[in-house]
C-alpha cells in the first residue's frame, strides 16, 4: 500500500497512456469519411519525398499535422496503422497535459484521473485519425493549461515553452487558435500592467523571437516563396471567413444559418450543463471581489470555452469540443470545494461519467463521423484487400456499397501502378500514393469544387493558383492526368480549367468514378 500511494501518479500516467491510446485505436479502425479522413496520408507520404506543403501543393490548413504524419510514417512505416498510432499519440499527450493540469491546480489524484480518462474518451476518438481542427483544439488547450499554470506559479520556463504551443497550434489551423491567442494576449497584457514581471515577459519575447527566426530560414531552406504561404494560409483563408460571415463567395454555411437556438443549445446542451453553473460561480467570485486564483481561471476557462462553441458554430465541422465538458466540470469541482455543501460535487462527477458514457457510444461505437453515422457498419469489410497498408481498418464509407467501391479503387490502383508516366491523381481516397509507394503529384490536399478548399473560377486568387498548379505541372513534367471519385463528386470538367494545357485524350474507365485524361499537342 506504501509502494502503491508513492507511486501513484507513475500508475496513473501509465494508465491514461494506455487508455487514450487504445480508445482511440477502437475509434478510428470502422468505417471512413474520405475527404476528411485521409487528408493527411497522401501528404505526409509526400514529404517523405521531397514534395512539401505550400511549395509543392495547396493547403490552407496547417502544415503542423502533415509534418506529424511525415515522422510516423517515417518510424512506421506507410501504413493506416501509423496513421492512426498519430491521432492516438496526440491523444495520449492531450490527456497527459489536462491530468498534471488538474494536479497543478491541488485537484485530488483519484479525482483528477476520472476526469482524465473521461477527456481522453471525448477527445480525439471522435475523429479517430489526424485531423487539423482537432490538432489545433488540443494545442490550443495545452496552451490555455500552460498559461493559467503559469500565472499560478509565476514560473518563467513555462513561458518560454507557452509560444511553441501556439505556433503548433496556429499552424494546425488558423482556428480556434488564433481566437485562443487573442484572449490570452488581452490577460497577458493586464497581469503585465499589473504585476509588471519582466522576466516572464522577456521570457516570452525571446521565445517568440526564435520561433519567428525558425520561420523565416524554413521558407529559406526548403525554397518554399513566402508568396505561397501568404496567398494559402492567411488571404485565401480570410475570403473563406469572409463568406460565412455573409460575404459574396460561396459559402459552405453562414453565420446567420448557424446561429440559431437549435444549434446554440440543442447542439450543446450537456456542455451547457456544466457551462451555465461556471458562469455562475465565475460571476459569484467577481461579485464578492475574492482574490484569489480560481477566480481568474473561471474567467480564462469561461472565454476560452465561448470562444470554442463559437468556432465550432462558424466551422461547421464535424462536432469535436465535447471534452471540453471534463474540463469545465473540474474547474466547477474546484469552485465547489470552497463552499458550504462541499459533497454536491459528488453528483457532478455521476454527470460527468453519464454523459461520457453517451458520446462513447454515440460517437466512438455508433461513429457519428459526420456523413458516417448513417452508413450500416455491418457492412463494412477489411480493407486489407485493397494493400497490406490497410490493414485494421474495416472500410465502410457514407457513398455506396463498399465491395462496389473497393472493386473500382483495386482497379485504379492497378491501372495507375502499372502506368509509368509522370502522373496526377486527384482524389478524395488520399492514399493513394502510400499504398502504391510513388509520387502521385498532389495538387491540393482537398478538392471540392466550390471555394472552400482552394480557389475555382470564380475566386479572385484563382489566377495565382492556377499559376502554382501549371508551374508545379510543368516542373514535375506531367503527362496524364487521373480522377478518381465517387459518383459525380469530381468530374473533369470541375478541374478542367486549372490547367493550360488545352487538348486532351480522355477515357471514362468507371463512368463518373475513374477516368484519365491523358494531355497531348494540339496540332495533333
Amino acid at each position: 500500500m506504501i509502494f502503491l500511494r508513492s507511486n501513484t501518479n507513475y500508475l496513473f500516467v501509465f494508465l491514461i497512456s494506455i487508455f487514450a491510446f487504445l480508445i482511440n485505436w477502437f475509434s478510428a479502425n470502422t468505417g471512413v469519411m474520405p475527404i476528411d479522413t485521409f487528408a493527411f496520408f497522401d501528404t505526409g507520404y509526400s514529404i517523405l519525398n521531397n514534395k512539401l506543403p505550400i511549395r509543392d501543393f495547396w493547403i490552407f490548413t496547417g502544415i503542423v499535422v502533415d509534418y506529424f504524419q511525415s515522422f510516423f510514417f517515417l518510424l512506421f512505416g506507410e501504413s493506416w496503422k501509423s496513421y492512426v498510432f498519430h491521432a492516438s499519440f496526440i491523444n495520449i499527450l492531450a490527456s497527459l497535459s489536462f491530468y498534471f493540469f488538474l494536479l497543478k491546480l491541488n485537484l485530488n489524484k483519484f479525482y483528477s484521473l476520472l476526469y482524465t480518462l473521461s477527456f481522453a474518451t471525448l477527445c480525439y476518438p471522435v475523429s479517430g485519425t489526424p485531423f487539423a481542427y482537432i490538432h489545433s483544439y488540443i494545442f490550443s488547450l495545452i496552451s490555455i493549461f500552460l498559461f493559467c499554470i503559469g500565472l499560478k506559479n509565476k514560473k518563467s520556463t513555462i513561458w518560454y515553452i507557452l509560444p511553441f504551443t501556439f505556433f503548433l497550434a496556429f499552424f494546425s489551423m488558423q482556428t480556434p487558435s488564433s481566437y485562443i491567442f487573442l484572449v490570452i494576449v488581452i490577460f497577458l497584457i493586464y497581469f503585465f500592467f499589473k504585476q509588471k514581471n519582466l522576466v516572464n515577459f522577456k521570457a516570452l519575447i525571446l521565445s517568440s523571437l526564435f520561433l519567428l527566426i525558425f520561420f523565416f530560414f524554413y521558407f529559406i531552406f526548403t525554397n518554399t516563396p513566402f508568396e505561397n504561404f501568404w496567398y494559402q494560409y492567411i488571404l485565401f483563408p480570410l475570403t473563406i471567413g469572409q463568406g460565412r460571415l455573409g460575404s459574396d463567395f460561396d459559402a459552405y454555411v453562414t453565420l446567420s444559418s448557424q446561429f440559431n437556438f437549435g444549434r446554440l443549445i440543442g447542439d450543446f446542451k450537456f456542455i451547457h450543463i456544466f457551462y451555465f453553473p461556471l458562469i455562475f460561480f465565475t460571476l459569484r467570485s467577481f461579485l464578492k471581489k475574492e482574490n484569489d486564483f480560481i477566480k481568474i481561471l473561471n474567467l480564462i476557462i469561461v472565454l476560452s470555452v465561448l470562444v470554442f462553441l463559437f468556432n465550432q458554430l462558424v466551422t461547421a465541422n464535424q462536432i469535436y469540443i465535447f471534452s471540453l465538458i471534463p474540463i469545465i466540470a473540474s474547474i466547477l469541482h474546484l469552485n465547489i470545494l470552497k463552499i458550504k455543501f462541499k459533497n454536491i460535487f459528488i453528483f457532478l462527477i455521476i454527470a460527468v461519467c453519464f454523459v461520457t458514457i453517451k458520446f462513447h457510444y454515440r460517437y466512438n461505437v455508433d461513429r457519428k463521423f459526420l456523413d458516417i453515422e448513417s452508413v450500416n457498419k455491418k457492412n463494412a469489410i477489411n480493407a486489407e484487400i485493397l494493400s497490406p497498408k490497410m490493414k485494421y481498418l474495416k472500410w465502410v464509407t457514407p457513398y455506396t456499397d463498399p465491395n462496389e467501391e473497393i472493386e473500382v479503387i483495386k482497379e485504379a490502383i492497378q491501372i495507375i501502378g502499372s502506368d509509368k508516366r509522370k502522373k496526377v491523381l486527384i482524389t478524395h481516397y488520399q492514399f493513394l500514393s502510400g499504398i502504391l509507394n510513388e509520387d502521385l503529384n498532389l495538387l491540393n490536399r482537398w478538392y471540392l469544387w466550390g471555394n472552400d478548399t482552394h480557389p475555382t473560377e470564380t475566386h479572385k486568387y484563382f489566377n495565382f493558383y492556377k499559376k502554382m498548379v501549371n508551374e508545379n505541372m510543368k516542373r514535375n513534367k506531367i503527362e496524364v492526368i487521373y480522377i478518381l471519385s465517387q459518383e459525380d463528386e469530381i468530374l473533369f470538367k470541375h478541374v478542367k480549367n486549372y490547367f493550360t494545357a488545352k487538348c486532351f485524350n480522355s477515357k471514362n474507365i468507371v463512368d463518373n468514378k475513374f477516368s484519365y485524361h491523358e494531355i497531348v499537342n494540339c496540332k495533333k
